[in-house]
């Protein structure tokens, strides 16, 4: 396996509504970073309605991910497919087996860290649509999410429930083990739709009001739930009210700045390449959506660099090394979270484990847990 210690940018590509073209971007993103020189994995996590892999023209028997939650493989890595893209490679959702779309969350933790292993500078994970909770769980651990739309009434809707309900579910994963704030945002998730208020600023209040200490964590929360939002089907400089309304919404009624990454121009030519979409990159017809592609891939490329020197310290931690980590914070001394209190460190491990370990290295804090095996 290659050496995790590299740092990796996970794209998530996700949406409320399907036949978007969510998939069909996704394996153009992949292809436009490839070709860039990036090692580039494309993860099909639609898990039981797959279909990554015929995109791609690959049509024959292969490995997938099934393999790996029935424990026929040990690692993702040993799933990855070469495809006609140099440099992209592919990990297959296409055998569906029972219970493969509804994962148990141990083995959703198990995917991610083995994504986050993967021997690549981008990972992309295709996700169904849909506001299943796996989908939303793969959404929410990203570095940044991808929400595909259509410049339809009832698209741009399904893109706003989608939104919501992964901010609700981040909310939850984040802070349900405290005391105060996760049933004040239980309560909330469990009303009747017109009913609910749940925003980041109304939580924020919240938060002042009962666990003040708390604040520094949710303004994390707030820095790191920024999705971006990609339009199909729709001239690539065109305007289109749907879209402002939906930014508006987001805004509005959640608190969440969404950004508008660019539009993908309709094209009724894709159909003859359903087969082999990295060829309709390549062809006349395509053209247009291919430049499309490459502008937004700029721009989302552009908001990371890769950092490709070695690491000692790990980048992700399994439920074991947290727990163990946490055992080691309740012994420290006081001094060492002045910055803020001990619960919220704690809690913070559960959210950005790699930040709270670099904040301890950074306070004089070492434990074997933080690094890497030297093995």
């Amino acid at each position: 396996m290659m050496n995790s210690k590299k740092r990796k940018i996970i794209f998530s590509v996700g949406g409320g509504k399907g036949g978007v073209g969510k998939s069909i971007f996704s394996v153009s993103l992949g292809t436009a970073l490839a070709k860039d020189g990036y090692r580039t994995v494309l993860a099909d996590l639609d898990l039981g309605a797959a279909n990554l892999h015929t995109y791609l023209g690959i049509v024959s028997e292969t490995p997938t991910i099934a393999d790996f939650i029935l424990k026929k493989t040990a690692s993702l890595e040993e799933l990855l497919m070469e495809t006609s893209v140099r440099g992209l490679n592919l990990i297959s959702g296409a055998e569906f087996v029972p219970g493969m779309a509804n994962p148990a969350h141990w083995m959703k933790l198990k995917i991610m860290r083995h994504v986050k292993s993967l021997p690549a500078d981008y990972v992309i994970l295709d996700l169904g649509a849909g506001v299943h909770f796996n989908t939303l769980d793969f959404f929410g651990v990203s570095d940044r999410g991808i929400v595909i739309t259509a410049p339809e009434p009832g698209a741009v809707m399904n893109a706003y429930g989608f939104i919501k309900a992964a901010l609700f579910r981040k909310l939850q994963n984040i802070f349900r083990r405290h005391s105060a704030i996760g049933p004040i945002i239980d309560a909330e998730t469990q009303k009747k739709e017109a009913e609910k208020i749940l925003t980041l600023d109304w939580l924020t209040e919240k938060i002042r009001g009962t666990a003040p200490d708390m604040l520094p964590l949710m303004d994390e929360v707030r820095q790191s739930f920024t999705p971006v939002l990609v339009v199909n089907r729709i001239p690539a400089e065109q305007k289109n009210v749907l879209v402002k309304n939906l930014i508006d919404l987001c805004s509005n009624k959640l608190g969440v700045h969404l950004h508008h990454l660019g539009n993908l121009p309709e094209a009724q030519t894709i159909s003859n390449y359903l087969l082999d979409i990295p060829a309709f990159l390549e062809s006349e017809a395509g053209s247009l959506y291919c430049e499309t592609v490459e502008k937004i891939k700029n721009r989302l490329v552009n908001q990371y660099k890769i950092d490709r020197r070695n690491r000692e310290v790990k980048s992700d931690f399994t439920d074991g090394e947290i727990s163990e980590i946490i055992a080691l914070m309740e012994g420290l001394d006081n001094s060492i979270f002045r910055d803020s209190t001990r619960d919220t460190w704690k809690l913070r491990m559960y959210f950005k484990p790699a930040a709270v370990v670099q904040y301890l290295i950074g306070r004089g804090v070492s434990h074997d847990a933080f690094y890497e095996s030297s093995s």
